[in-house]
């Protein structure tokens, strides 16, 4: 019997298997609850890659729609790439919103069911959140192979529990919160800390956008002067050495 795979399906196989690989030593179908048989998995926080280009990941949390929406735009204005994360709730309440994310090129990865924290499930309790959340998503798009829990609140057992199912863990290295004072200044210093691999923490909250919307494009200007672009993570692992 002949088996069809969807192009997207391949996608996410293939960058879950190369995070595998090259982060995990090549220990693909080894339970990571055995302490004997694997390594441990530790939040991504940057790849290593030679490309001029940084990741972006999106969190939203309590976020308002029109919050949202105007976030999208600016970073279709900008030209940026982004995984966007958020609830199985937000999901399912926001489905139409999250299939233009989509259909604008924009790629969704995984969250808990809802904004409550997720460090201090078990892991029989992971599993079943993780589970629901990707059933949500998966009705709008098939999220790509990352895991980002509300509030980036990590534990070993959640760690492990996202792996099992096929999503990596990413926490991020630049924290969109530290944008703060004179837009321009506060995007040259960012940008000129800014490393290939970085990746870069956008936050939607009911209180809106952190960081605002001025410092997204002054920050974006800024990269661009030095050649510098703003990626998806399925983007950013594609270059990773």
């Amino acid at each position: 019997m002949l088996i069809r795979i969807k192009p997207r399906h391949v996608q996410r196989i293939a960058l879950f298997a190369a995070f595998a690989l090259v982060l995990l030593g090549a220990r693909l179908g080894v339970a990571v609850r055995d302490p004997v048989a694997t390594a441990k998995i530790s939040p991504l926080v940057r790849v290593t890659t030679q490309e001029p280009q940084a990741g972006v990941i999106v969190e939203l949390f309590q976020a308002e729609p029109e919050a949202v929406e105007q976030l999208l735009a600016v970073l279709v204005e900008n030209g940026w790439g982004a995984t966007w994360f958020c609830s199985a709730t937000f999901a399912e309440s926001q489905a139409q919103l999250l299939s233009r994310l989509v259909e604008a090129g924009y790629e969704l990865g995984l969250s808990g069911t809802d904004d409550r924290p997720m460090d201090r499930l078990s892991y029989e309790e992971a599993e079943v959140n993780l589970s629901r959340a990707r059933e949500a998503l998966m009705k709008i798009s098939e999220p790509m192979p990352f895991f980002y829990p509300p509030s980036g609140r990590f534990s070993t057992d959640l760690i492990n529990a996202a792996f099992e199912q096929g999503f990596y863990s990413v926490k991020g290295s630049v924290d969109g919160k530290i944008l703060k004072g004179n837009p321009e200044k506060a995007a040259q210093k960012v940008g000129d800390s800014l490393k290939p691999g970085d990746i870069l923490v956008i936050r939607v909250t009911k209180k809106g956008i952190v960081p605002k919307p001025e410092y997204i494009n002054a920050l974006a200007r800024y990269v661009q002067s030095r050649g510098f672009s703003m990626v998806s993570l399925s983007s950013l692992i594609r270059g990773m050495r």
